[in-house]
């Protein structure tokens, strides 16, 4: 609850800012491909996260600071089963899909001086909130509509990210940019599923097996950002 709040007068706070001193906005559409570190990589056994993220930052007048926000959607992991036990009293085999799913929503500080150019390097700091969450669908094969889904693990935490980057036009207006940045991504303490932490008993109940870790990647991306 106090990383929520915490959140929610983070975002308020910059929003307030910009509006009353916002001189340029940026829009963006982002993928983002992290590489797991640390107790990340070991206890979650993955190799590549990906995310895809939208944001708006908006440049104070008169500086180089520019205040926003970013909102991601990502995958870390996807698995099938196929059991035939799932319910008592029916011997029929049915396709269990496991998604684990996490969302952020970051306040974005990023330092980006105007150098008239088509070139604009920066440095970015960002701090905001991780949601994991992983759903399942059990249906009777892959095209059949889901006999019963619903969400089986879900956790928070507070995440931080730092980086650096550069934009470059792609126009001669210089108001559409293509955009290349890393930033590393420190999560607080997670419980999550992994691909192999669900499995059954003989009787046929779903046993979960969390993992416990920070969400710590390096995390290179590619965008493409839009001047208003």
């Amino acid at each position: 609850m106090k990383n929520r709040l915490l959140i929610l007068s983070m975002m308020v706070v910059c929003f307030t800012a910009t509006q009353s001193h916002a001189q340029r906005l940026l829009g963006s559409v982002q993928f983002k491909s992290g590489i797991p570190a640390g107790d990340f990589r070991q206890a979650s056994g993955i190799s590549v996260v990906s995310e895809l993220s939208a944001g708006a930052l908006y440049g104070i007048k008169g500086s180089p600071v520019f205040i926003g926000a970013d909102l991601g959607y990502g995958r870390y992991g996807t698995a099938v089963t196929r059991r035939r036990d799932i319910f008592p009293g029916v011997n029929q085999g049915f396709r269990i899909r496991r998604n684990n799913n996490y969302v952020n929503l970051m306040g974005v500080v990023r330092l980006m001086p105007d150098f008239n150019s088509r070139f604009r390097p920066f440095l970015e700091g960002q701090i905001g909130g991780i949601h994991t969450f992983t759903r399942s669908r059990i249906r009777e094969n892959r095209l059949a509509d889901p006999i019963a889904s619903g969400t089986e693990h879900y956790d928070w935490a507070l995440m931080l990210q730092a980086g650096a980057g550069i934009m470059f036009a792609v126009n001669s207006g210089r108001d559409t940019f293509v955009e290349l940045k890393v930033n590393y991504v420190n999560s607080g303490e997670l419980n999550y599923l992994t691909r192999d932490s669900a499995t059954y008993n003989e009787q046929g109940e779903l046993m979960l097996d969390p993992a416990k870790s920070g969400f710590n990647m390096i995390q290179p991306s590619v965008g493409v950002k839009y001047l208003f």
